[in-house]
């Protein structure tokens, strides 16, 4: 492999792991982590999670008319710097123009999650929906910031999801989302990737029933498996043209890296979460999926990957076709899943083009 392209593989999940490598025209700068105490938080199953806390990020200023900002959501075990890429001068989530918030969410480790509570730790850890990660960012939107509209949601796959949810559950507060190479409900393709990985920790003796000291082996395996789901056959065979083998040492690296900051049991729990996740379920609509689609006034850019193997673009292009104020963005690249991920220069550049366009759109209206 070229340099460049060692490169853009440890900037792929070690970006969503929070250890960013540079990669081109990246322009958010470190902030200093702000935590808000949530209590004890009821969830929508009725169980509680105990001194539960939302951990945060902000840049830019709230405006004088308080109409400017926008909610940052992060991918599956990613962090409050998942969308760096889309932050600094010049770029969509430009600070000279928006007060963006950028929120780390339950079950992340930089969250409540099972690998930090001290009263429910482990799989003791109350499970918690898409949903309820929302309910508990809306308390923060709310109480923290005493705001009560958003002028967009912006999320990155399991962030997308509840870029959804938001515009589903609290219609009055989202004027607009970006929902980027994700789904409005979680189809049963994603879940049974999901729980065949599941099944790779939970089956290694080493997991202990969740009760673990070291991490199990049996993670290392769903790492592997989600490392070659979230890229496209066209990019692995290109990228490992010369020696097939070389796939071998690139996925070893991958394993290696975020065994060492992703933790099992959030990953149990965070693809549980997407497991349950539909906005047709949502307080207030309990109808058809794509009457649910219908009835979401948000407007939105939907930014699904043409060659996504994990969340397959069909659900995005249903959910444009349904929701009145959609627009229908693909992203055509050999990263798959990760087309959407900040790995390409290309793919960065039509991402951030196509959503300072929509937001630009949107302020004139």
């Amino acid at each position: 492999m070229t340099m460049q392209s060692v490169r853009i593989v440890h900037c792929t999940w070690l970006l969503g792991a929070g250890l960013f490598l540079a990669l081109g025209s990246l322009g958010a700068q470190a902030e200093e982590t702000q935590r808000f105490d949530l209590g004890d938080f009821e969830l929508e199953s009725g169980e509680v999670i105990e001194d539960a806390y939302l951990t945060y990020v902000t840049h830019g200023q709230l405006n004088e008319a308080r109409d400017n900002a926008i909610l940052v959501l992060p991918s599956l075990m990613a962090d409050h710097t998942r969308h760096d890429f889309l932050i600094g001068e010049g770029l969509a989530l430009d600070p000279d123009e928006y007060f963006i918030i950028a929120a780390n969410t339950l079950g992340n480790g930089h969250a409540i999650s099972p690998s930090n509570s001290e009263s429910q730790p482990g799989m003791e850890f109350p499970q918690f929906s898409i949903r309820d990660m929302v309910n508990a960012q809306h308390e923060l939107i709310q109480e923290q910031f005493e705001l009560d509209e958003l002028f967009s949601v912006v999320g990155l796959s399991m962030g997308g999801m509840q870029a959804y949810e938001w515009a589903a559950s609290y219609p009055d507060v989202t004027e607009s989302i970006v929902p980027i190479i994700t789904m409005a409900r979680t189809t049963g393709w994603v879940t049974a990737i999901w729980e065949t990985q599941r099944q790779a920790i939970m089956q290694d003796d080493a997991w202990q029933g969740g009760d673990y000291d070291e991490q199990p082996d049996g993670f290392r395996s769903a790492i592997g498996s989600l490392m070659v789901w979230v890229r496209h056959w066209h990019w692995m065979d290109e990228e490992f043209a010369d020696d097939n083998m070389d796939a071998v040492d690139w996925l070893h690296e991958q394993e290696d890296a975020l065994m060492e900051v992703w933790d099992a049991n959030n990953y149990i729990y965070q693809t549980r979460a997407e497991d349950r996740h539909d906005i047709s379920e949502a307080p207030g609509l309990e109808i058809g999926y794509e009457e649910a689609l219908a009835s979401i006034e948000a407007h939105a850019l939907i930014m699904p990957g043409t060659k996504d193997i994990l969340h397959p673009p069909d659900d995005s292009r249903l959910a444009a076709e349904q929701m009145p104020h959609a627009r229908l963005a693909e992203i055509d690249s050999d990263h798959g899943h990760l087309g959407g991920g900040g790995v390409d220069q290309d793919d960065i550049d039509f991402i951030n083009e196509e959503m300072t366009s929509f937001f630009n759109e949107l302020r004139t209206q």
